[in-house]
């Protein structure tokens, strides 16, 4: 029944208070004693909701309708699409909190572009799920992040009242990509011989990924303005957190006449695709940072200096108390690092 202001005033007072519905969730609450109040009315996992609109006749029929129609549009919770939550928290929560958010903005596409359009209260695990083993097929890896994101936005939807409960709150990766093992791969002489004389354009990078213990992400991005003397600079982090790496001579041959940044930007996949299709390499560039972890700690430098050459946040009442640099220490274990190298490859 559409409603007019004409009609509601000259409505009867009812024997006890009743519900008049306008349509798209707006309603008329006529009281006993003649007082009409604006609602409205969504339903989501079983439960009603209801909002306040206000009296009439403060509130008439027209004005009542743009508020129903703005709550309906951007605020309804039954309204609320799978695609509609993957945009906003993407926007909220992923974008102004993180530095590198390409991969959330895939697996926030993948969701989109496979039910983007399903009502969230509507969404399933199966739903999910079916498409994230699809998925895992060819990206196995990638299908579990993908499912690590979706369920951190289905449990911003549960705190901002869009639905009741996270679908995929059970999931795991076994059900979808199946368990990754951890790599354990540390580059042997031989092989960091045949990395010291590969000639490739991307083997300086590697080389000074290995020298350094820095993320791949870290040393494409480096800048010449962000060398001072024989520190670099890292503002810009997996992490969040400020860093610096010293440079040794060995590390700086490695930059050679860098302008802007110290390399070349080819995207990481181009690097990883030439390593495991032309090198036929068994090793990543993440693997680098492991090896520079280990040789590093078999030269007996302790290992919360190790942590801190990779970045990390030191542990239990080191992480609270101690805010040391150790740039010493740290300078002087990279110094080592470069010596041994140089022993290797016999240089």
């Amino acid at each position: 029944m559409a409603l007019t202001d004409s009609d509601i005033k000259l409505m009867a007072p009812p024997d006890r208070e009743k519900l008049i519905g306008d349509g798209q969730g707006l309603y008329l609450r006529v009281y006993p004693s003649g007082r009409k109040t604006w609602l409205f009315r969504s339903r989501i996992g079983g439960v009603w909701r209801t909002r306040h609109l206000g009296e009439w006749p403060t509130v008439l029929v027209p004005a009542a309708r743009v508020k129903a129609a703005q709550l309906a549009g951007t605020e309804l919770p039954e309204n609320v699409t799978f695609g509609d939550l993957l945009d906003e928290h993407l926007t909220r929560q992923i974008l102004p909190r993180y530095r590198v958010t390409k991969n959330a903005v895939v697996y926030a596409a993948r969701g989109k572009q496979w039910l983007g359009s399903t009502l969230l209260h509507k969404l399933t695990a199966k739903m999910l799920t079916d498409r994230l083993w699809e998925y895992a097929q060819k990206a196995p890896v990638a299908a579990n992040r993908c499912l690590a994101h979706w369920r951190l936005a289905l449990d911003y939807a549960v705190e901002r009242g869009l639905v009741n409960t996270n679908v995929l709150a059970r999931t795991t990766a076994r059900v979808v990509g199946g368990e990754e093992k951890s790599r354990e791969v540390v580059l042997s002489d031989d092989e960091i011989r045949a990395l010291w004389a590969d000639t490739h354009a991307h083997a300086p990078l590697l080389r000074f990924i290995l020298l350094t213990g820095l993320r791949i992400s870290e040393a494409q991005h480096a800048r010449y303005t962000h060398v001072d003397g024989d520190v670099l600079q890292i503002p810009e982090n997996k992490s969040d957190r400020p860093h610096w790496v010293h440079i040794t001579a060995l590390a700086r041959e490695q930059i050679g006449g860098a302008q802007q940044h110290l390399f070349d930007q080819r995207s990481n996949t181009a690097v990883q695709s030439r390593l495991r299709n032309t090198a036929k390499a068994r090793w990543t560039p993440h693997d680098l940072r492991r090896t520079f972890a280990t040789r590093v700690a078999g030269l007996g430098v302790a290992p919360h200096i190790v942590e801190k050459l990779l970045n990390h946040t030191l542990g239990g009442v080191l992480a609270t108390y101690n805010r040391h640099d150790y740039a010493a220490e740290r300078i002087a274990a990279t110094e080592a690092w470069s010596t041994e190298i140089k022993r290797i490859v016999n240089v």
